[in-house]
């Protein structure tokens, strides 16, 4: 693919063409930008059969071979020898035989990806060699293609046999050259896994310890799911019986020769049967068994230190305790007590909720749904979520993670692998958990507006990590991003049948922060030409109530090809006039040859068996509500943004360290565990600005410090106990020199008044900030995630606006950009009433240096700047309060 020309289907980073995608993608697009969409003839669009008929000469429903389309046009198809399937009996070998003809006046670009799309399916059905005839233009720049243009190693080469301006060319497909073709995009390799989990997914023999013939008993459904279809050796371990469900037992793990044992045994005997395994080699080990950490006794969390020894000792790859099991596609293996396996896809699926996971499997059943990988990782003890992450994200198949969380083991790790993973294999996110309890016993305006939750928020965030607010929501997700592309942009075409259903889908595309779209003259012309007066060319695009599929598809190919429209959403109620099935196929073949996403919204009780069969098969998603369908879509939007412009690693800011250590350990010399604005000199430090000011002891050195400064003042008195100064009469704003001395005074009496027992250390005498927008920053430590940033609007107000946003540190200047952008009253900084817009590269670079002075200086446990003024010129820190661990 030419430099800057993105694929409009899978956006992937980096894509060279065809040469570096998964085989047979169904897009191509050509060095001038051109896109093309190819069929097999088998599966040809019922709509276009007749149309290739005419132009090739084929039959779509006998004949064997390829069709490419240039939008409506056929620009180029193959014709299959040797029978239908294009294979031959000879000395030579399995040879593929094909001709590849180009219609008159296309290029032989099209051609050339023919050549490489059938050297791809060549390889995949491990043929040992493909003679292919062409044009000679296309057979001589297929061969500078494949043997040497892009790769000129002698090892790379595909051992082709061709001379220059001759019709055919014979591949061998043995080489490397040739493999080429089917390779993984090379940014999936670029997903560092961090452990080996083939034993678990992919295991040649299972074992399964505590097998048994007992009714009811999950050894014994264990041993029936995976007997019922696992292409590989099933061995039950039992001591008691000579063989389960017909199946010969053996007495002792070792003696099953396994690369993953089950073990579904009373939870004293289990850590035996553990230890059994990893001293006789099993790879991988998932335990059902229950009666672990999770049943709150020393018992059960003794049993659980012991599986963990235990793994470390022999490298086991641990699933569990108290998981349902793990199930894959790859081998058609269930080793888990669930109820079935699901068909072959896509999805791969990690929980920590059992019935979650039997709940999942059943939503993609009844959608057509196709599913990967599935475990269930129980108290975890073993592999954790980034483990999983990352073995799914070199994986080419996994197109879509779904990952059911109730926490992380390693906040760290998590983000970093889900931020690795998420930039090729979209991860939907599902947290339990929201509440906020606890946050009211934290000690500053913004601890308690942080809780555990708006951790979780910051870090999937910060991981590209796509949050649903529901198990609904999370299938919805998950749908899309298995069977749609991604999309270009964030303008939605909307087209309906009816006026009702069309105005709601409108207001679903605002609601979801995307764009209307706004059709072009070309295209509204194209619309009013082929629709009935009365039919509305403006978006929402009304075709009337009386509309055909033919009607509702044309006018939706007319509006997918609208350089100005990223996706669609097709609003349908019921009628006569429209057939289901029919409909989808057509809104199917629409989205696939113009590479944009559509989500379906048909109105009524749920579709016919025959027109969800219809979605499946067309790769469209049907939402019975607009709101979810736009909600899909804009999930679709975020991920194709972040793909475009991934985020980039926080670069360390300069700062004096020296010299916040300093007051921090002269602070935790004197015992406390608290800083106020007496140390406002740790944000100087790292180059938050500050208004210049004096702490003093005394009413008269306040008036001297006074006159050599520059007045109106802010009088505000300093105390480790009192963290709302202005609650106790602590702080007084606009006082002129004359009357410091006074006011120092009054602020003294005052404070001891209402707060007589707390330990005042002087008074701040600051010059007044400059006039801006009152925000609040602050850092806290989540007990996962570390150190966490939060910003917000309101100063002291903050809590009663509630207008906070967080984000992990350390930030990136554009981390912190977003942050600031992402407050529901971000206008405010743009300038409000006439008022000038605050500078917000500077605002955002504050922040990036108050989140590396909490991670340079963990004993910061807890920080806060309030307010904090944000102006045209900067930002200041006009008020200061710190918690620290301390622990001398």
């Amino acid at each position: 693919m030419a430099d800057g020309t993105e694929c409009p289907v899978w956006n992937p980073e980096s894509c060279e063409g065809t040469s570096s995608c998964p085989p047979r993608c169904p897009r191509y697009v050509a060095p001038d930008g051109t896109a093309y969409t190819i069929y097999r003839l088998a599966d040809c669009p019922v709509r276009r059969t007749d149309e290739v008929a005419a132009v090739t000469g084929l039959d779509p429903a006998v004949d064997d071979g390829l069709v490419a389309f240039r939008a409506d046009a056929v620009d180029a198809w193959v014709e299959r020898l040797d029978g239908a399937t294009g294979r031959s009996s000879s000395e030579e070998g399995r040879r593929w035989e094909a001709t590849v003809h180009v219609d008159d006046g296309a290029s032989p670009v099209v051609g050339v990806e023919l050549v490489r799309q059938l050297v791809a399916e060549a390889v995949d059905r491990e043929a040992d060699s493909l003679c292919v005839h062409a044009p000679a233009a296309v057979a001589d720049a297929a061969v500078r293609d494949l043997d040497g243009a892009n790769h000129a190693t002698d090892d790379q080469r595909s051992d082709l046999t061709h001379s220059e301006g001759a019709d055919s060319i014979v591949v061998d497909l043995d080489s490397d050259g040739a493999r080429r073709t089917t390779r993984t995009p090379a940014n999936r390799g670029d997903v560092r896994v961090s452990r080996d989990l083939d034993a678990l997914f992919a295991p040649e023999t299972v074992a399964v310890v505590g097998a048994t013939d007992r009714e009811g008993a999950i050894g014994r459904a264990v041993v029936e799911n995976l007997a019922s279809s696992f292409a590989g050796e099933v061995v039950p371990v039992s001591r008691s019986t000579q063989s389960v469900l017909g199946r010969e037992a053996v007495k002792d793990v070792s003696e099953a020769d396994a690369d993953l044992a089950v073990v579904v045994l009373p939870a004293d005997a289990t850590v035996d049967a553990v230890r059994d395994a990893g001293q006789a080699g099993v790879d991988a080990v998932a335990v059902l068994s229950a009666g672990f950490g999770e049943s709150d006794d020393e018992d059960g969390a003794s049993r659980e230190r012991a599986l963990r020894e235990i793994a470390a000792e022999h490298d086991l790859v641990l699933v569990g305790p108290n998981a349902l099991g793990v199930l894959s596609t790859r081998r058609s293996m269930n080793a888990s007590f669930g109820p079935s396996l699901p068909d072959p896809g896509g999805v791969s699926v990690l929980s920590h909720s059992g019935a979650v996971v039997t709940a999942t499997l059943d939503w993609a059943a009844s959608n057509d749904v196709g599913v990967r990988d599935v475990v269930s990782l129980g108290n975890g003890t073993g592999i954790d979520e980034a483990d999983v992450l990352r073995y799914w994200g070199a994986d080419p198949d996994t197109d879509v993670v779904f990952a059911y969380l109730e926490d992380v083991q390693d906040g760290d790790r998590f983000v970093e692998a889900a931020r690795e993973v998420s930039r090729t294999t979209p991860v939907v996110g599902l947290k339990s958990g929201r509440s906020e309890a606890g946050a009211s016993a934290a000690a500053s305006h913004t601890g308690a507006l942080v809780g555990d939750d708006a951790g979780f928020d910051a870090a999937f965030d910060a991981a590209g990590v796509v949050r649903a607010a529901s198990q609904q929501a999370a299938y919805d997700l998950v749908g899309a991003f298995a069977r749609q592309p991604l999309q270009r942009g964030d303008r939605v075409a909307v087209v309906t049948n009816a006026g009702g259903p069309g105005v709601l889908a409108t207001d679903a595309v605002s609601d979801a922060d995307l764009s209307l779209a706004s059709l072009s003259a070309e295209t509204r012309t194209r619309l009013a030409e082929s629709l009935p007066d009365a039919a509305s060319v403006t978006n929402p695009l009304d075709v009337l109530g009386d509309a055909t599929v033919d009607r509702f598809v044309n006018a939706l190919e007319v509006v997918l090809a609208d350089d100005g429209v990223d996706a669609a959403i097709v609003a349908s109620t019921p009628h006569p006039l429209v057939d289901g099935p029919e409909l989808v196929a057509g809104i199917g073949d629409a989205s696939r040859r113009y590479g944009k996403p559509v989500a379906t919204c048909f109105s009524g009780g749920p579709p016919t068996a025959e027109t969800t069969a219809a979605l499946a098969d067309a790769s469209i998603v049907n939402y019975p509500d607009a709101d979810r369908a736009a909600n899909a879509l804009a999930a679709l939007a975020t991920q194709a943004e972040r793909r475009r412009h991934p985020r980039h690693a926080p670069q360390p800011v300069d700062a004096d360290r020296t010299r916040v250590a300093d007051v921090l350990d002269r602070a935790a010399s004197e015992g406390r565990d608290t800083l106020g604005v007496n140390a406002m000199a740790v944000l100087d430090a790292y180059g938050v600005s500050t208004p210049a000011g004096e702490l003093v002891t005394s009413p008269a050195d306040a008036a001297r410090f006074a006159t050599a400064a520059d007045g109106p003042f802010a009088i505000k008195v300093a105390s480790p106990d009192l963290v709302h100064k202005s609650d106790v009469g602590g702080v007084r704003v606009g006082v002129p020199a004359s009357d410091v001395e006074d006011a120092v005074a009054e602020v003294l009496e005052t404070v001891h008044e209402h707060a007589p027992t707390a330990d005042v250390t002087g008074v701040l005498v600051q010059e007044l900030a400059p006039d801006g927008v009152e925000c609040v920053a602050g850092v806290t430590r989540h007990a996962r995630f570390g150190p966490m940033v939060t910003f917000g609007l309101g100063g002291v107000l903050v809590e009663h606006l509630d207008d906070v946003v967080h984000g992990l540190a350390p930030l990136s200047q554009d981390d912190a950009r977003q942050l600031v952008e992402s407050v529901d009253a971000a206008e405010i900084l743009d300038g409000a009433r006439g008022s000038d817009p605050v500078d917000l590269d500077a605002l955002a670079a504050a922040l990036v240096r108050l989140s590396w002075l909490a991670v340079d200086h963990p004993e910061l446990v807890e920080l806060e700047v309030n307010p904090f003024v944000a102006t045209p010129d900067g930002a200041v820190a006009v008020d200061f309060h710190a918690e620290l661990q301390n622990d001398k």
